[in-house]
């Protein structure tokens, strides 16, 4: 009897510490599930191939290329052919060669060495230099200085951010362009957000195709229709990566006879396409916020409107010493913040600080008109947002 009772117990002792093990590992189980991090959605193939153009494009120490732009919409028509040079982190060259741009005048140069910017008009025969404006990015698809402010520098801009702020479909593997053969992604902005920013602050829909060669994974070319302002199409006919440059390329010699200006005056008398602030207050049809001018340390360098009527764009490019930003203002720009980034309370309402495309960007909503302010740090664009009448 005393043997029995031995093996019950040695028995119910087994049977105890087996459930004991089996509840351990049970709730251990259920711990690792809960905290499993919930899996990243696979990219798709068109959006595999718009990351990887633009990893190769800002990954390279050196890029060369030959640049056509078209352009045809109601405010803007025409052809800008350009050479670039970039040099990581902050040196570019862009030479204009062929143009029907007022505002890119053939044999136009523009050169930064990463400390100083100068940028050569031939039709006036002057020079502007002044400081770099280094904002920790250079501009892959060129024209960069203060001084290019119009139209084209906008979408060229916009076009660098399509690779970045676009959900991409493959449409074909096989669609031959410029004599390569090419897939053919079709681009929208991205999901979480109603348009893409480019880097002068101005937002735009837009609807195209990514032509990336498949043989070197880098764009040939870019065609948008972008909405309230036309038809973009940028051709790459050359595009080579990290293959030496010259640091000769990186300097720029006045020529001789030559006219010697400081960079700020660039914007004041260069482009043909800049409204003074009553200009465009006049034809905005809503009020424009501005700086009091009464605070002497900011410039008013002009006004650039983007768009067609009813859908333009007003950006106002100011300037503090060295330092040169944007306040973009329009109605198309109205509740377009995402939820990515910092909230704000701002003005009586929610502004949103984040960065898009490179640059700092402080956006809000007021009286059904977007405003953005790029190109300053948090408490600088919020204190210039909370000075503005």
């Amino acid at each position: 009897m005393a043997l029995f009772r031995w093996r019950n117990r040695t028995l119910i002792l087994i049977v105890l510490s087996l459930t004991l093990l089996c509840l351990s590992a049970c709730e251990s189980g259920t711990q690792k599930a809960q905290s499993a991090p919930t899996p990243t959605p696979a990219l798709t193939q068109g959006q595999q191939l718009l990351v990887k153009a633009n990893s190769m494009l800002t990954s390279a120490k050196t890029v060369q290329g030959i640049l056509n732009l078209k352009v045809s919409g109601q405010s803007l028509n025409g052809v800008l052919n350009t050479t670039v040079w970039s040099s990581t982190p902050n040196k570019n060259r862009t030479e204009v060669h062929q143009s029907t741009l007022s505002q890119s005048p053939v044999g136009s140069v523009t050169v930064t060495d990463g400390k100083t910017l100068w940028q050569y008009d031939p039709a006036k025969h002057v020079v502007y230099s002044g400081p770099a404006q280094n904002n920790g990015s250079t501009s892959l698809f060129g024209l960069a200085g203060a001084g290019n402010s119009g139209q084209s520098q906008f979408l060229l801009n916009f076009i660098q951010g399509v690779f970045t702020g676009s959900d991409g479909t493959l449409k074909s593997s096989n669609a031959p362009i410029n004599g390569q053969a090419a897939y053919d992604v079709g681009v929208v902005p991205q999901a979480n957000a109603a348009s893409a920013t480019s880097n002068t602050g101005a937002t735009f829909s837009y609807t195209g195709d990514v032509y990336i060669s498949k043989a070197t994974q880098l764009p040939v070319e870019v065609s948008l229709d972008i909405q309230g302002f036309g038809k973009a199409v940028l051709d790459f006919p050359k595009l080579t990566l990290d293959q030496p440059i010259s640091a000769s390329l990186f300097t720029f010699v006045v020529p001789t006879g030559a006219k010697e200006l400081p960079l700020q005056q660039a914007t004041q008398t260069a482009n043909g396409d800049l409204l003074n602030l009553a200009q465009a207050q006049q034809q905005a049809g809503f009020h424009l916020l501005s700086i009091p001018g009464d605070q002497a340390d900011y410039v008013l360098l002009g006004v650039n409107a983007l768009g067609t009527p009813g859908s333009q764009i007003y950006t106002l490019r100011y300037m503090k010493g060295s330092t040169s930003f944007t306040i973009a203002q329009g109605k198309p720009l109205a509740n377009l913040s995402t939820s990515a980034g910092q909230h704000i309370s701002l003005r009586g309402t929610m502004a949103l600080f984040s960065g898009q495309s490179g640059s700092n960007v402080l956006a809000w909503t007021e009286k059904s008109v977007g405003i953005n302010i790029t190109g300053l740090s948090q408490n600088e664009a919020i204190t210039v947002a909370k000075s503005l009448v």
